[in-house]
């Protein structure tokens, strides 16, 4: 698990894995943010794993988001905001990624 703010990065095209946390044990709800735009809203008992579309997956059991076919838009704050079973938000883990392009090697 990255710490809190940190800087992760992607090349073009790929694939990365964001692991926003890594005890989901005890969470009852979250929601997860792509610059801002919240992008998925789950509860404790969702299926293991979350297909949002063709780009996106996440991994609630474990905290892991999944960004597939990364292109230049994927840059970008991604947050997961963790609430308790009253409704308090009790947790908020942010990472920075930035997607590069492919490397280019001229001799």
């Amino acid at each position: 698990v990255g710490q809190n703010g940190a800087q992760c990065y992607g090349a073009l095209g790929g694939t990365v894995s964001l692991q926003l946390m890594d005890n989901f044990s005890q969470i009852h709800k979250y929601e997860l943010f792509t610059k801002s735009v919240k992008v998925l809203t789950g509860r404790k008992d969702r299926p293991p794993v979350i297909k949002m579309n063709d780009t996106f997956s996440f991994i609630p059991s474990n905290g892991t988001f999944w960004i597939h076919n990364l292109s230049r838009n994927d840059s970008g704050e991604y947050k997961l905001i963790i609430f308790d079973s009253n409704g308090t938000m009790t947790e908020n883990h942010t990472l920075q990624l930035s997607v590069q392009g492919k490397s280019v090697f001229i001799s």
